[in-house]
C-alpha cells in the first residue's frame, strides 16, 4: 500500500528565485520524493499582493500556512509547496503550490515571471489564476504570459527550439498543449459588478466565456486582441470562474489577515468556500498525457528536467522530460519490486521443503509484480518487466541453491550424529565377532529410521542418504564377510539385500531430483502466468487511463470547435478539425490496445510453453534424469 504523505506542518520553498536564478530546494525535494501516492497538484498564479496565499490556506483548510504579508512588499518568492493528505480522497496527496506574484516592480524581470508561471502550469493538475477587479482587456493583458507558452516549451524533440524561421502559427500543434496542461480556474477578487448580460443574469462561467469571446478580422489589432483569448481556449481542457467580493466590506481598511474568519464578509466566505469545494472535489490527479498518475518522485524528476533545460538556455520538452522520468521510474520500479521479493524471501528459514519454497516464491513474486505495476510507467515492449522477471528468476535460483546447500549440511550433520553409535561400536570391534553383522544391521536400521523420522531435512534428504549408504557399502561388506556365524548362502542373501536397498535408495534419490525438476518447471510456469496476468492488467489499465485522457482532450476540443463554428470562425474551426481527426484516430488505436493486450499475452504464453519443454529436456539431460 502507498505510504501516506510525510508530516508537513508548514509550506517549504520548492523553487527558489534568487536574483533571477531558479533552483531547487533540497529540503522540499526530499519531502516530495517521499510521497508515493497519486498527487492532486493545485498551483496558483497572478499579480503580486492579490491574496493568492489566503486562497491556498483555505484549500489547506488552515488559517495560517502560506505567508500572507501585511505590506505592499510581495512575500512569496519562487514557488512554495505544501503537501497534505487530500481531505476528500483517501490514498491521494494534495500538493499546493503558491507562486511569487507577477509584475512585482521590485523584481524588474518579466522573463523570470514567465518561467515561474510556466513551471506552475507544467507541475499542476489545476492552475488557479487570481486577479482583482474584473475580467477586461487590461486583465487579459496581464495574463499575456499564456501567449508566450508556445515560445517557452516544446511538446517533443524536433519542435522549434528558438528557431524563428519555423513559424508557431501551426495551431494544430498548439492544440496539443491541451493534453499536457491543467484545468484552469480564474478567481476574480474584489468583484463589484452585477453578473448580467443585458437583461439576463449570467453565471460566473458565462461571464468568463463572454470575456474570452473572439473578434472577427485579420488586422494586427484584432490578432492582438484575440491572442490571449485563443491561448486560454486552446490550451486548457476545462475553464472555471469564481468572483469574490471584498472580504472586509465597503470602506473597511483593516488587513484581512489580522481579523478572525468570522469578521470577514459572509458573501466573501461563501464564495471562497464554493471555490474550495470545486477544487477539492473536481481537481483530478496529475497525470501524463496517457493517463499515468504521477507520484512525488516522478514529479521531482519532471521538475528537475524542466529546470535543467531552463537554466541551460534550452526550452523544456514535455515528451522528452516524460521519457526521461519514465525510464528512471521504471528502473526504480524494478529495483523496488526486486527488493520487495528478496525481503519477503529472506524471512523463510532454510532448509525448507521445495513445496514451501515454491509457495513463498509465488506469494512474494505476486507482491513484487504489484509493486512494479504501481510504480512503472508505460513499459514499452515490456522491457523492464522482463528484466524484473529475469532478476527474480536469478534470485530464486540462488535461493534454491542456498536451500539445497543448507539441506545437504543439515542432512550430513544429522547422519553424523546418528552414525556416532555405529562408529563407536566399529572402533571397539563390537561387530568383529560371530553374530556381529546382525547387530551391525540392526544399528544401521535404527540409524535409517531416525534419519527418516527427522524433520526439516530439505530437498536433498534422499540424495545425501544415497551418498552416505554408498560410502558405507564397503564397510557393510567387510562386517558381513567377517561374521563366521553366517553361512555362505546367508551371506549371499544379505549381500543381495544390501544391493537391493542401495538400488532402492538410488531410485529414491533419482525420483527426488526428478521431482525437483518438475517443481522448478511448475514454478517457472506459475511465475510466467503471474507475469502475464500482471502484464495484461497493466496494459488494460494503461489503455483505460489513456482513453480517459484522450476523451477529456477530445471533449475540450469539440467544445471549442463547436464554439468556433457558432461564432463564425470557420478558418479556426477547420484547423481544429485536424486535431479532432488526430484525436479520434488515436482513441480508435488506443481502443484496440485492450484487445491487443490479450493477443500479446496469448502469444507470450504459447512461446513460453514451447521454451519450457525445451528447457526441461536440457535440464533433465544435464542431471542425468528422464523427462
Amino acid at each position: 500500500m502507498d505510504a501516506p504523505v510525510p508530516p508537513m506542518p508548514a509550506p517549504l520553498c520548492l523553487v527558489t528565485n534568487e536574483d533571477g536564478v531558479l533552483s531547487l530546494d533540497p529540503a522540499a525535494l526530499a519531502v516530495l520524493q517521499e510521497v508515493t501516492q497519486p498527487l492532486v497538484v493545485v498551483a496558483i498564479a497572478g499579480p503580486y499582493r492579490t491574496g493568492k496565499s489566503f486562497l491556498m490556506n483555505q484549500l489547506a483548510q488552515k488559517r495560517v500556512g502560506f505567508p500572507l504579508g501585511p505590506t505592499v512588499r510581495a512575500e512569496t518568492k519562487g514557488i512554495w509547496m505544501w503537501c497534505l493528505p487530500h481531505p476528500r480522497r483517501p490514498g491521494v496527496t494534495l500538493v499546493l503550490l503558491d507562486t511569487e506574484g507577477l509584475e512585482d516592480p521590485n523584481k524588474g524581470d518579466s522573463h523570470n515571471d514567465a518561467w515561474i508561471f510556466t513551471l506552475a502550469l507544467l507541475l499542476s493538475s489545476t492552475l488557479v489564476y487570481n486577479s482583482k477587479g474584473t475580467i477586461d482587456q487590461k486583465a487579459l493583458e496581464h495574463l499575456e504570459l499564456v501567449t508566450q507558452l508556445s515560445e517557452l516549451i516544446r511538446v517533443r524533440d524536433g519542435d522549434k527550439d528558438g528557431d524563428d524561421s519555423v513559424g508557431r502559427e501551426d495551431d494544430a500543434e498548439d492544440c496539443e498543449f491541451v493534453r499536457f496542461f491543467p484545468g484552469f480556474v480564474w478567481v476574480v477578487r474584489d468583484f463589484t459588478l452585477e453578473l448580467r448580460l443585458g437583461e439576463r443574469p449570467i453565471s460566473e462561467d458565462e461571464y468568463l466565456e463572454q470575456a474570452l469571446e473572439l473578434k472577427h478580422g485579420h488586422s494586427r489589432k484584432v490578432q492582438n486582441y484575440n491572442a490571449t483569448r485563443l491561448c486560454l481556449r486552446n490550451y486548457f481542457p476545462t475553464r472555471k470562474c469564481f468572483v469574490l467580493p471584498s472580504p472586509l466590506g465597503t470602506g473597511e481598511q483593516r488587513l484581512m489577515e489580522e481579523l478572525p474568519e468570522d469578521a470577514l464578509a459572509p458573501r466573501f466566505l461563501q464564495q471562497a468556500a464554493k471555490f474550495c469545494d470545486y477544487v477539492l472535489s473536481s481537481a483530478w490527479p496529475k497525470t501524463l498525457p496517457d493517463g499515468g498518475a504521477l507520484t512525488g518522485r516522478a514529479l521531482c524528476m519532471l521538475l528537475r528536467s524542466y529546470l535543467e533545460a531552463i537554466n541551460s538556455g534550452r526550452l523544456p520538452c514535455l515528451e522528452g522530460a516524460a521519457e526521461v522520468m519514465m525510464a528512471n521510474e521504471n528502473a526504480a520500479a524494478v529495483a523496488a519490486a526486486l527488493e520487495a521479493y528478496a525481503r519477503g524471501m529472506r524471512e523463510l528459514q532454510q532448509p525448507t521443503e521445495p513445496a514451501q519454497l515454491s509457495t513463498w516464491h509465488a506469494e512474494h513474486l505476486s507482491e513484487a509484480l504489484d509493486v512494479f505495476r504501481r510504480r512503472s510507467f508505460r513499459d514499452r515492449d515490456q522491457e523492464h518487466q522482463r528484466r524484473l522477471m529475469e532478476q527474480i528468476s536469478m534470485e530464486y535460483s540462488r535461493l534454491q541453491e542456498e536451500n539445497d546447500a543448507a539441506s545437504r549440511r543439515r542432512c550430513k550433520a544429522l547422519l553424523a550424529e546418528l552414525v556416532r553409535a555405529l562408529d563407536t561400536n566399529l572402533a571397539h570391534g563390537t561387530y568383529a565377532q560371530p553374530g556381529g553383522y546382525r547387530a551391525y544391521e540392526a544399528e544401521r536400521q535404527r540409524l535409517l529410521e531416525g534419519y527418516r523420522q527427522a524433520e526439516d531435512k530439505g530437498p536433498k534428504a534422499e540424495e545425501v542418504l544415497d551418498e552416505f549408504l554408498a560410502e558405507r557399502r564397503a564397510e557393510a561388506e567387510a562386517v558381513l564377510k567377517a561374521d563366521n556365524a553366517l553361512s555362505e548362502v546367508e551371506k549371499q542373501l544379505e549381500d543381495q539385500k544390501q544391493q537391493a536397498q542401495l538400488l532402492e535408495q538410488q531410485q529414491k534419490a533419482a525420483a527426488e531430483r526428478e521431482q525437483q525438476l518438475q517443481a522448478l518447471l511448475e514454478d517457472e510456469r506459475g511465475s510466467h502466468a503471474q507475469s502475464l496476468q500482471a502484464l495484461e492488467a497493466k496494459m488494460r489499465e494503461e489503455a483505460a487511463d489513456a482513453q480517459r485522457e484522450l476523451s477529456r482532450a477530445l471533449d475540450a476540443t469539440l467544445r471549442e470547435h463547436s464554439e468556433m463554428l457558432q461564432r463564425g470562425f470557420s478558418e479556426r474551426a477547420a484547423l481544429m478539425e485536424q486535431e479532432l481527426a488526430a484525436l479520434r484516430k488515436e482513441i480508435s488505436c488506443n481502443g484496440n490496445k485492450q484487445e491487443l493486450a490479450a493477443n500479446v499475452v496469448e502469444a507470450l504464453r504459447a512461446a513460453f510453453d514451447l521454451a519450457s519443454v525445451w528447457k526441461l529436456s536440457r535440464m533433465s539431460k544435464a542431471r542425468g534424469t528422464a523427462v
